[in-house]
């Protein structure tokens, strides 16, 4: 039976929408959108479920999506999401804001020992047994008119979303989990890419520490310059210049036009739009003193003990199953390797900011006390 809903797709919808909304104190929130050839995300519609009505708002329609504003800030009026990193950058594009407070069904569901980075079909066929059909995933949420398919598919979206929640919340209710998932939830609208400082771009590329302080300007400049291009310009980074490319320019010390072409990658559209610019910053950098340039970067994907990672991958899974939760909720296997990489001169460990918070009592002290074992 298809699933009961109201289309809005005028002003005086939008605000019926609102007030529903702020009646509760719990609605189930999803986001349909577009991101093929744009840096930002195209929200096409924007799914709502306050438990006995459920309302897909046509953003294109309305004259404007600011009074969800309302919605998304209320501080007694909880947001349930699935795996919504990507909803919040939506919404962060579209409103400048992101919901709070925010309860996501994936990270409660590692709490709860049924997988990590479970999708959302599985977690309702987990939770309620029921099959959702996935033919609508890819589907065009810019197009209008949409179709019944994906009308119906957006609705049940969130309506079981709300379902998965309360059955969630039974289990996680009179234990300290539930409390670990509000911890982990509040960090979700935390380093969006798309507001992230374009000079800590640079950061994101890998082997590093192969560049001295000089090449590693360069890149900083040439990776702040993309950035920005790509914001301002509102198409994918690699449409600019790709990583791949980036590197090569810096470690290959490529600075014609030509070159940047026939060795760095670029296309002849890239060196056209961009090829002065480069050039230009590219002679800027070469004028910064090194002591003016970023330090060098200490390698992080050295080898490291592999017996000592074995102890702590050990106590990890003891943990994870003890706590019946899976065990990447509790940290990564990168995260081990930074721990134990912290050992300093007297041979002390800390603990990686990763591990803190209400990790540091769950897992934390206890690898600490597994590096301290003669045995490790």
């Amino acid at each position: 039976m298809a699933p009961e809903y109201r289309y809005i797709d005028t002003d005086e919808q939008l605000q019926e929408v609102v007030q529903a909304c702020l009646a509760v104190s719990v609605i189930a929130l999803d986001t349909e959108f577009t991101r093929t050839n744009t840096y930002y995300p195209i929200v096409g519609l924007i799914q709502i479920y306050t438990g006995t009505e459920c309302f897909l708002i046509d953003p294109l329609s309305v004259s404007s999506i600011d009074p969800l504003k309302a919605v998304l800030e209320a501080p007694s009026l909880l947001k349930v999401l699935h795996a919504c990193s990507e909803d919040m950058e939506v919404f962060q594009y579209a409103l400048g804001i992101v919901p709070l407070p925010v309860y996501d069904t994936q990270i409660a569901s590692a709490a709860l020992g049924v997988g990590f980075s479970v999708g959302y079909q599985a977690l309702v066929e987990h939770y309620l047994d029921i099959s959702l059909s996935k033919d609508q995933t890819r589907s065009d949420w810019l197009a209008r008119p949409l179709t019944a398919s994906q009308l119906d598919y957006a609705a049940l979206d969130v309506i079981h979303l709300l379902e998965v929640y309360k059955v969630q919340l039974e289990d996680l209710e009179g234990g300290p989990k539930l409390d670990w998932v509000e911890a982990e939830s509040l960090g979700l609208g935390q380093g969006i890419p798309t507001v992230a400082a374009p000079e800590e771009s640079y950061k994101k590329f890998k082997g590093l520490w192969q560049l001295d302080r000089k090449q590693l300007n360069l890149l900083k400049d040439l990776c702040t310059w993309r950035e920005i291009t790509a914001r301002e310009e509102d198409i994918p980074r690699n449409r600019v210049v790709d990583q791949k490319s980036l590197i090569s320019i810096v470690k290959d010390e490529i600075t014609s036009k030509q070159d940047l072409q026939s060795q760095a990658g670029l296309n002849s559209r890239q060196v056209r739009k961009y090829g002065d610019v480069i050039q230009v910053i590219q002679s800027e950098a070469k004028l910064v003193p090194e002591e003016d340039c970023p330090e060098i970067v200490i390698r992080t994907d050295a080898p490291i003990n592999n017996k000592k990672l074995k102890r702590l991958k050990q106590v990890v899974e003891e943990r994870a199953r003890s706590l019946s939760v899976a065990p990447e909720l509790l940290t990564k296997r990168r995260h081990l390797e930074k721990l134990i990489r912290s050992e300093d001169e007297q041979g002390r460990y800390h603990l990686p900011v990763e591990l803190g918070g209400w990790r540091k009592a769950v897992i934390g002290e206890a690898l600490l006390a597994e590096l301290s074992n003669p045995r490790s």
